[in-house]
């Protein structure tokens, strides 16, 4: 904030203009004390937080398939001829024009089941950077003369005062 005569009531142009080191370092020059001006800084920080949780798993599910298969057999034929020997398949005798057959092997289905791989997911994570921008509010002070007197400047200033104390809200300059 800049400010000009007319912000200084009763003070003449020559008192009103910005002091240089040598004014300070000047032995007519009596330093009362100082003042500090702050200003808020912004400081930026990061947390991490969960957003949520996720499980992966694997499920098996069933479903029913019908399987056709040709199953083989072997099996010896046994014809009676007539005027031939006679024929004993156990304790039965076969007549003459008689025919038997005797399994001799046959297949059975034997179904087994073997995984095997059909699909390869993939599962990973990634940091995605984004910009956001965030407007801040930030405090400053300044310094403010308010002459209370018409003429010369009176008052002391002893020891370092803030401007404006911590806290007080910031007026609009």
């Amino acid at each position: 904030m800049t400010q000009n005569n007319a912000d200084l009531p009763g003070l003449s142009e020559g008192l009103v203009r910005a002091a240089t080191e040598a004014d300070w370092n000047s032995p007519d020059v009596t330093l009362l004390g100082t003042l500090e001006l702050r200003e808020e800084m912004v400081e930026v920080k990061r947390e991490r937080s969960p957003r949520g949780q996720v499980t992966v798993r694997r499920e098996v599910q069933t479903r029913q398939e019908t399987v056709t298969t040709e199953l083989r057999r072997e099996v010896l034929h046994i014809e009676v001829s007539a005027g031939g020997p006679a024929v004993y398949i156990g304790d039965d005798l076969l007549q003459p024009g008689e025919s038997r057959e005797v399994v001799l092997y046959d297949e059975q289905t034997v179904v087994t089941t073997e995984p095997f791989v059909v699909e390869e997911v993939r599962i990973g994570k990634r940091s995605v950077l984004e910009t956001r921008q965030t407007p801040v509010e930030l405090r400053y002070e300044v310094l403010v003369v308010d002459p209370r007197v018409q003429g010369a400047a009176q008052g002391t200033l002893s020891g370092t005062q803030d401007a404006r104390p911590t806290g007080t809200p910031q007026s609009s300059d």
